[in-house]
């Protein structure tokens, strides 16, 4: 036991230089100011003192398809009726106006109404996850109800607005109460009564109400944004561009905010340009390895440049630009034609650039607005997928793109994408500037016909409840990788920091096989010694992973999830028979399938299926995998 406790010790020291000595050394004096009380003298409670609705009557927007308009409909219906979207895919009941405190889904409320936001636990196992009590406070609904209200004409869907926002402000005093702990959470709220501002037309003569909510806002980010830097996420990100956005918004309709207006948009535009470079791989890739936070990290920067232009502002640096770019092709790159993506890396259920009925999983309103405001052109022919560019004003006929989507390639911030035709794939490979939160090293995820074959997990909630039966989908035994002796590839020390990153030992280009087929092969070894090689072959619906593995481990595991089906083990062979082909097991190995879980949205989980091969250590595994056409 000492032994162990010694060697989690040396592991957290280790990775200390990788987090950022000075980061690691301010979050610590952070948690001082907290228990000393310090911070919570720096952030003084104040009530809201303007009178009056936040937001006016409008003129009708003009042109909006009547499709767009029948599913926008529904969606505004809903909420009227009772019932709020969380996550954009849960509809939870809530009371009219909303219960600002509650977690609906274990039904309890926090009790910490009149806490003062310093005082207020991270976690709390009775309430349950935070992010369902902060979910209603993001405000996600307000801009479904403001665009049905500016296509419709219908006052019951602004005077529901207006009354729910004179609620919130009366019980959520600035600084007080759950809502006021994260600066993000302030910051999705700028960012959500601005467009709403911005759908109604009246972003350039708003109410004195809607300027005060915003300044106060922005004041809770700016004196506490030094943290969020420390994260070095899209807390950051989002807190700088919140500050950029709505500190030069309030310095042009707000003659009073003056110098304050002027000093948030300063350090947001100064941070937000840093943090562009910083945060990113030199191909773009997003310092979260996640998926939806590099759409949230997109949307935050698409959402920078639109407001840049409205407001008439300086053009950002040339490296902005295009490091946000590059950004924008990583995204399309990984995303499938059906406009889903791998299921890769932890999601918050956060979509920021939600002014369309699209489902969550669907990357192509983010990626078709950041084409059009970054490229001056689209990535994709006119869909539903287009209506935050109406909103934005940028439907026109902006040049289509016509050049080939995918090709097979790596990307050195680890991750391959191999082409095959009708059928495509990614793997992740270990390079690590940033810390890693899964243990995901060479996930093998597959796709076909706009289908995720061969998937990851995905990630279910930072805080499950306590009666919860999701397994850790962070696990290894959740992605189609290999284990040894069943351990993780890198230990857990917390919550959200892993320890022991792993590196690899070698990584190949794509290579050309005398059989006409591409290929690829990488290699690691980790903090037990043990050495794990992985080579994909593809051609046309065949791909063959070839994994060799030695060390002093005793066995290894590999595991493949895909969708509950008819399925078979074709006699003694080790063959999976699938509706969609077949996997075929070489080697001396055991395969069995067992009931698994996956998670596609937050605090979402559904049954699936892993596909299990057991196998000694120090051998090799081939796994063929045909698709049927």
């Amino acid at each position: 036991m000492m032994i162990e406790r010694i060697r989690r010790i040396y592991w957290y020291l280790e990775i200390i230089p990788r987090l950022g000595i000075w980061n690691v050394f301010y979050v610590l004096y952070y948690r001082f100011l907290l228990r000393s009380g310090f911070h919570k003298r720096s952030f003084p409670v104040q009530s809201f003192g303007g009178a009056g609705s936040v937001y006016s009557e409008s003129p009708l927007a003009s042109s909006f398809p009547e499709d767009w308009k029948a599913s926008l409909m529904t969606l505004a219906d809903k909420i009227i009726g009772g019932h709020l979207p969380y996550y954009s895919y849960h509809w939870m009941e809530q009371p009219d106006p909303p219960n600002w405190f509650l977690n609906p889904v274990n039904g309890k409320e926090s009790v910490d109404l009149i806490k003062h936001w310093t005082q207020i636990q991270d976690f709390n196992k009775e309430l349950g996850d935070i992010k369902n009590v902060w979910e209603t406070s993001r405000f996600s609904w307000l801009g479904i109800l403001a665009r049905a209200y500016a296509v419709s004409g219908k006052t019951i869907y602004l005077s529901t607005i207006n009354r729910w926002l004179a609620d919130w402000m009366e019980k959520n005093p600035v600084n007080q109460g759950p809502n006021w702990k994260c600066g993000q959470e302030a910051s999705y709220r700028v960012f959500s009564l601005l467009n709403a501002a911005n759908l109604m037309n009246q972003a350039d003569r708003p109410s004195e109400l809607l300027v005060e909510m915003i300044d106060k806002h922005l004041g809770r980010i700016s004196s506490n944004i030094r943290y969020a830097f420390a994260q070095r996420n899209n807390h950051a990100t989002s807190e700088a561009a919140a500050l950029y956005i709505g500190g030069n918004w309030l310095r042009k309709v707000n003659d009073s905010a003056g110098a304050r207006a002027e000093r948030y948009a300063s350090r947001g535009r100064k941070a937000l340009e840093s943090l562009v470079v910083n945060l990113t791989y030199e191909d773009g890739s997003f310092a979260q390895h996640s998926v939806v936070y590099h759409r949230l990290f997109l949307d935050t920067l698409s959402l920078a440049v639109y407001w840049t232009r409205k407001l008439d502002l300086p053009d950002f640096t040339p490296r902005f630009y295009e490091r946000s770019r590059k950004a924008l092709h990583w995204l399309f790159a990984v995303c499938d034609d059906s406009g889903d993506c791998p299921n890769l890396g932890s999601n918050d259920g956060t979509l920021l650039m939600d002014n369309h009925s699209c489902d969550y999983r669907d990357f192509r309103p983010s990626l078709q607005m950041a084409a059009t405001l970054l490229e001056n052109h689209r990535l994709y022919d006119a869909g539903p997928h287009d209506e935050p560019l109406f909103w934005s004003g940028n439907l026109s006929d902006t040049k289509k793109l016509v050049s080939g989507k995918r090709s097979s390639s790596v990307f050195l911030s680890g991750y391959v994408l191999m082409n095959a035709g009708e059928s495509w794939a990614m793997l992740r490979f270990p390079y690590f500037r940033f810390r890693p939160a899964h243990n995901d090293t060479f996930h093998f995820d597959l796709w076909a016909n706009g289908r995720n074959l061969l998937f990851d997990s995905g990630s279910y909630s930072y805080n499950p409840d306590k009666n919860s039966v999701v397994p850790d989908l962070k696990s290894v035994h959740s992605h189609n990788s290999l284990s040894f002796d069943g351990k993780e590839q890198m230990p857990r020390l917390g919550r959200f920091l892993l320890g022991k990153w792993l590196k690899p030992e070698s990584i190949s280009e794509i290579l050309m096989t005398p059989d006409g087929s591409e290929s690829w092969e990488g290699s690691y070894k980790d903090a037990a010694g043990n050495f794990h090689e992985r080579k994909i072959k593809w051609s046309s619906g065949r791909w063959e992973i070839f994994d060799q593995f030695r060390g002093k481990a005793a066995y290894v595991e590999i595991g493949f999830n895909f969708d509950q089906c008819e399925y078979s083990i074709e006699g003694d062979s080790n063959t999976l028979i699938l509706p969609w082909g077949r996997l075929s097991v070489t080697g001396e190995a055991r395969t069995t399938v067992r009931n698994h879980m996956a998670s596609q949205y937050y605090s979402q989980s559904m049954e699936c299926y892993r596909f299990i091969i057991s196998v000694k250590n120090n051998s090799k595994v081939t796994t063929l995998i045909n698709i049927f056409e």
